[in-house]
């Protein structure tokens, strides 16, 4: 079984669909643990609205991609279009942000809310060396 770590967020109905999300990464992995929601502002493009972020940890048994491809499709379920973050809409945002201790969002792993959501799941232990933030 591979970890993972899965970064979760939303700018409209925030909250709402977040749990939505939460419902569906639990169906589909069982031990899946979730972080407190953290209020943040947009990062990478310009939007009025806050977000609501988290992160999940959990375990699987599917490739990167195919991981990959299940979060694509929970965001489609819960209505993410295209179009929507040209407008400053993020109805739902699932991104694999590590997949058995290899890193594939840098940028995102140095985020505040994502360090704080990473140590909350781990608490920093040895056996996850990758994810404790600096």
């Amino acid at each position: 079984m591979k970890t993972c770590f899965i970064g979760m967020g939303s700018n409209e109905a925030s909250p709402t669909l977040l749990l939505a999300a939460q419902k569906d990464l639990l169906a589909m992995f069982p031990d899946a643990i979730f972080s407190r929601l953290m209020q943040t502002v947009p990062v990478g493009f310009r939007s009025p609205r806050l977000f609501y972020n988290q992160v999940a940890r959990c375990s699987t048994s599917l490739s990167s991609e195919e991981m990959r491809e299940r979060l694509k499709q929970i965001e489609l379920a819960h209505g993410r279009q295209p179009g929507d973050k040209t407008r400053g809409i993020v109805k739902i945002d699932l991104d694999l942000l590590s997949y058995d201790s290899i890193i594939l969002k840098p940028e995102d792993w140095q985020r505040a809310d994502v360090k704080k959501g990473i140590t909350e799941l781990t608490d920093c232990h040895p056996s996850f060396p990758p994810t404790c933030p600096e």
